[in-house]
């Protein structure tokens, strides 16, 4: 005896985010019905398998081919749309900007520091990288780690961040003023 294939019930069911009882009352059958369909043991009724082929006649041709060709791998349905959210008090924003607007303050300080510690430590290895550089300079290892330590690539991530949080803060900030 040849058992039937489930097909694309078990995709589409999962496709359609449908319980199995969900999709038993979609199609007209009865959720031990369609689990053994969907196990392949026994085919659905007739009216049933009515309902599906017209289910699936409605949707999208490319998701028909997906859920025919790879059942497991449908895309999922594209959320609809939800209501519009209501626009924000205007009062309720005033402690959020001012709070914006000192981390901004404080991300511009530190940027500002980071900045002039890394210019420093450019001028510092182009000190000693030239031949007129004092002996001194040269047998100091603090003087060359600093400056290392200022151009390095952890400090180089930390002035990107600061620059990405700077960038963040004035798009927060432009949002709650507008």
């Amino acid at each position: 005896m040849r058992l039937p294939r489930p097909g694309p019930l078990p995709a589409l069911r999962r496709y359609l985010a449908l319980t199995q009882a969900a999709a038993a009352a979609l199609l007209g059958t009865t959720r031990s019905r369609l689990a053994q369909a969907e196990a392949g043991t026994r085919p659905l009724p007739a009216p049933a398998q009515a309902a599906l082929t017209a289910l699936l006649a409605a949707l999208p041709a490319p998701t028909r081919r997906a859920l025919a060709t790879a059942p497991g791998h449908a895309a999922p349905p594209p959320a609809p749309p939800g209501p519009p959210q209501p626009a924000p008090h205007a009062p309720a924003l005033v402690p959020r900007r001012h709070e914006a607007t000192r981390a901004l303050r404080r991300a511009e300080v530190a940027l500002a520091a980071a900045e002039a510690q890394a210019a420093a430590g450019t001028a510092r290895l182009a000190l000693l990288a030239a031949r007129a550089a004092p002996p001194a300079l040269a047998a100091d290892p603090r003087f060359a780690l600093e400056a290392g330590h200022w151009t390095g690539p952890l400090a180089q991530a930390d002035r990107l961040l600061l620059q990405a949080a700077c960038a963040g803060l004035r798009a927060e900030l432009a949002v709650l003023a507008g």
